[in-house]
């Protein structure tokens, strides 16, 4: 060991390039889903009750959209899980190219999305949840083992009138309004109405 003697110093350098590596790496663990790269669902809670929260204190539009892609368990027993991962993995960059950069994309749980929209009214989401439904039937997904055709159920909520709601019962409105978009036949969006 060196003993540095008086009037000296002695400087101890010591690279830390693979631990603070390995702490990105496990950041992005705690927060991305590692098939689409979308926020994950945990983290996307922590993110959006923040946003959730301003819009209410603020009294300021936000809209949430719950996308579900139609039939996709056939997908994957037809054309087998690989190109079911690569149809989640196109139509999170589908997604993600078509919203803001302020808009929050998360991959809820196998083939289901949502997409927290600050600042947007009602009528601006349902564009955003049309033109998505339009882009996606409009042109297959290509894969491994060619295209795929995909259409996807939207189901649209948005705060009304300055009400207190919690960011759970919006979610709960687009899943219901996600629901009824399935069982009105698919490949469209529905919109979360009071008393519907």
């Amino acid at each position: 060991a060196f003993s540095p003697k008086p009037g000296q110093c002695a400087i101890l350098l010591k690279d830390i390039t693979e631990r603070k590596r390995m702490e990105r790496a496990l950041q992005q663990l705690a927060t991305l889903d590692p098939l689409t790269g979308l926020f994950n669902r945990r983290h996307f809670f922590t993110v959006a009750q923040r946003e959730f929260e301003r819009s209410q204190r603020y009294q300021r539009p936000l809209s949430l959209l719950m996308l579900d892609i139609d039939h996709f368990k056939t997908i994957n027993d037809t054309r087998g899980h690989l190109v079911g991962d690569q149809i989640l993995q196109a139509l999170a960059e589908i997604m993600r190219d078509s919203l803001r950069q302020v808009d929050m994309l998360c991959r809820y749980g196998g083939e289901e999305f949502v997409m927290l929209l600050p600042e947007t009214t009602l009528p601006t989401a349902m564009v955003v949840a049309r033109r998505l439904c339009m882009t996606l039937a409009a042109k297959p997904i290509p894969s491994d083992k060619g295209p795929v055709a995909v259409t996807v159920s939207i189901g649209v909520a948005a705060l009304a009138n300055h009400e207190e709601l919690a960011l759970d019962a919006l979610l709960d409105r687009a899943d219901q309004a996600l629901y009824v978009a399935k069982q009105a036949g698919r490949n469209q969006f529905q919109v979360w109405l009071p008393g519907a």
